[in-house]
Parts: structure tokens; C-alpha cells; sequence
């Protein structure tokens, strides 16, 4: 069993999650329910929980301070938040589950499935750690989740040189490192990176700003890499590229 504890400051939510883990997710032991991050902190304390429910937004303290305050984080954590927005990004990059409410019950399962295989394979501390060190951090110092076979591998954002499309993978090319193929596609992938360090160059390339050396006119225009590399630009993408490198007015 996944021992459990929910903490939502809004009664009538603890109260609906409470019924759909019950009915839907029996492997879900509910040990305690809290009202606020105080109460939580105490009862991961005395509890010492494999998996906490996590409101975002909570009155006083919400569920990052709440974070903060505990000396170490040695659960998994399904976060539950009412804003698609709010550390979205941070969430997706760091490969930690979130619920939108109201929590469809579908997703609650497929959540709770992903946490048990997180828990098995003994990796799932690791997103956490990672989360919580990306929230700290400017989005061009965070740390990307890339997924592998075996489970997933932590990447410097500012380490990716670039990233270019085949079909539905992803090759991602890392500066110093062997390049790897992801089992996303090249939107996926551009939508987990800082738009103010990654520019689509073409349909099938999204290059790291940081690493483009010269911009080339020739060949209806390339860029040359800081790795000596040379990647073309298409027609449609220039001016925002060029926007991006301040070689162009808006």
C-alpha cells in the first residue's frame, strides 16, 4: 500500500479527493488529511509518508514555502493546484505530476501509476530534488527531465546546443556529451525550454541563442555553432531569429 497524506486548505476538495482514492485508486492508503501547511509539515513528521497530496496555493504558507520548511523531502508528491499556469513549466521540465481541479479521475489514476513506477524504481526523489531546485532557480540554470528507457536523465538546460526533429523523437545535441533521442517530438520539447534562450530556426531545428557563434546571409541563411557546427535557416524563421539576436528591429 502507498501510504498518503492530503493537504488542501478547501475542505470540499480534501473531502472529493478522499472519495476518488478510495474508489478509484485502492493501492492509496489515506493516513491523514490537513488543512493547511502547518498541519502538514507535523503529520509528514509523525507519518512519515511514501506519497503527500499537495495543494499549491494554500493561505499562510503555500505548498512550495511549506517545502522549504521541512528538512528533507523523502516522499513522492502529486501536486493539485485551480491555475494551468502556475509553475506549469516547472512541473513539466522536472517530469513531477500535477492535478488541475477539478481532478478528473482518469488522471488521478494515471497520476498515482506513474508515482508507484517512480517508487519502484527507486528514482522518484530525484524529480523532487530537481523540482524544488528549478523553483529556486532563473529558468536558463534548471534542469531538464529527458526521458530514457530505464527511466529518466537529468540534463543542464544551458547545456542543450540543440535539439532537431525525427518524426515523432526528438535528437537532442548536449555540449561535451553524446547526443540523445527522445520519445517526444520537437514541439514537446520546445515547449518545456525557455522561450528567451530557444529559437526555432527551422520547422525541423530549435537552437540554443547561446550558442550561435555567426549568423550567415549565404544558402538563404545559417547559423554557425560555438560547436563549429552550421545549421540552415529557413525563409519564414529568419526574422525572428534575427530579432532574437538584435540584428533586426521590431
Amino acid at each position: 500500500m502507498i501510504r498518503a497524506i492530503l493537504i488542501d486548505d478547501e475542505q470540499h476538495c480534501l473531502k472529493s479527493l478522499q472519495n476518488d482514492l478510495k474508489k478509484y485508486c485502492p493501492s492509496v492508503s489515506i493516513v491523514d488529511s490537513c488543512s493547511n501547511g502547518k498541519e502538514g509539515i507535523l503529520s509528514i513528521k509523525k507519518h512519515h509518508p511514501d506519497l503527500v497530496f499537495l495543494d499549491v496555493q494554500m493561505p499562510w504558507m503555500s505548498g512550495f514555502e511549506m517545502l522549504e520548511i521541512l528538512e528533507e523531502v523523502d516522499f513522492s508528491i502529486i501536486f493539485t493546484t485551480a491555475h494551468d499556469e502556475f509553475a506549469a513549466r516547472a512541473f513539466r521540465i522536472s517530469a513531477i505530476d500535477y492535478l488541475l481541479k477539478p481532478i478528473d479521475s482518469a488522471d488521478l489514476q494515471e497520476a498515482v501509476r506513474k508515482v508507484e513506477n517512480k517508487m519502484n524504481s527507486g528514482n522518484g526523489l530525484q524529480h523532487i530534488n530537481t523540482f524544488l531546485e528549478n523553483i529556486r532557480k532563473p529558468s536558463g540554470n534548471q534542469k531538464i527531465a529527458l526521458p530514457q528507457r530505464e527511466g529518466y536523465e537529468f540534463v543542464d538546460v544551458s547545456s542543450i546546443v540543440y535539439c532537431y526533429a525525427e518524426g515523432a523523437y526528438t535528437k537532442i545535441f548536449i555540449a561535451d556529451k553524446k547526443a540523445m533521442l527522445i520519445s517526444k517530438t520537437l514541439g514537446d520539447i520546445e515547449e518545456l525550454l525557455p522561450p528567451e534562450m530557444f529559437q526555432r530556426i527551422h520547422h525541423s531545428t530549435l537552437v540554443n541563442l547561446n550558442y550561435i557563434l555567426q549568423f550567415l546571409r549565404t544558402d538563404g541563411g545559417n547559423v554557425v555553432l560555438r560547436t563549429g557546427e552550421k545549421l540552415a535557416v529557413s525563409k519564414s524563421k529568419k526574422d525572428n531569429l534575427l530579432e532574437k539576436l538584435g540584428l533586426k528591429k521590431h
